[in-house]
């Protein structure tokens, strides 16, 4: 299965966006990204319009624009990475799941080699990842972490990398980011998002089997399309 993003990011060409871009290039966590993108594991990742290949990649390349603003150390790096390349993989349908993220911790050991305190880092970001707010704190705990803290920025921020590619559905609300960066990000998610379904060669409005999410896209597009116009 080809990337279109790493064919993006060959041809270089991201217009108002370019120098945001340059930044990340030439940040030293950027060889740490393409490793992630170039060695994802297609055939682990839950196949789908919507939370397949396409929203990974640019999960991934959000989680490298979180980590070089906060800034992460790039073993911290490289785990939010992980977590972003198969926060999704416990997938069974593309409905609300609240226990998509338990079902997709339960595979990191195979899919990354992690162990210890790593391996229970990226588990307890991955399984909170699909729980609402008022259950993450609960959710991290039950980890025992040695450094909460650490374990609550890796949550917060594949929250936000998650997040930003909510613009796939029409539905991104920065107020639900947790971080200033992400939130002015937003502009770039819709223009990764058309770019790179157009270089995927797919639609801007996924076309699903289920007429009801095929109506909420197109009802969560219509609203969206409004809200440009009157701003």
């Amino acid at each position: 299965m080809t990337s279109p993003l790493l064919a993006l990011i060959a041809e270089n060409n991201w217009g108002v966006y370019q120098p945001l871009m340059d930044r990340l290039m030439n940040w030293e966590g950027w060889p740490l990204f393409l490793k992630a993108l170039s060695s994802l594991d297609h055939s682990a990742l839950y196949d789908s319009k919507v939370h397949g290949l396409g929203h990974i990649e640019r999960t991934l390349l959000h989680g490298a624009f979180c980590a070089m603003e906060e800034p992460l150390s790039m073993a911290d790096t490289q785990l939010l990475l992980e977590c972003c390349s198969y926060h999704d993989v416990g997938r069974i349908n593309d409905r609300y799941d609240e226990y998509h993220g338990l079902r997709s911790s339960q595979k990191l050991a195979d899919l990354t080699g992690r162990h210890g305190e790593e391996l229970r880092l990226i588990q307890a970001a991955v399984e909170a990842h699909s729980k609402q707010d008022s259950r993450l704190l609960s959710t991290l705990d039950s980890y025992h972490h040695a450094d909460p803290a650490r374990a609550l920025r890796l949550a917060h921020l594949l929250k936000d990398a998650d997040g930003l590619d909510r613009v796939r559905i029409w539905d991104l609300d920065v107020r639900f980011l947790r971080r200033k960066a992400s939130q002015q990000r937003a502009g770039f998610a819709e223009y990764l998002y058309q770019r790179y379904q157009k270089a995927a060669g797919s639609d801007l409005i996924p076309q699903l089997d289920c007429p009801k999410m095929q109506r909420m896209l197109q009802s969560h597009y219509d609203r969206w399309q409004t809200n440009k116009e009157n701003h």
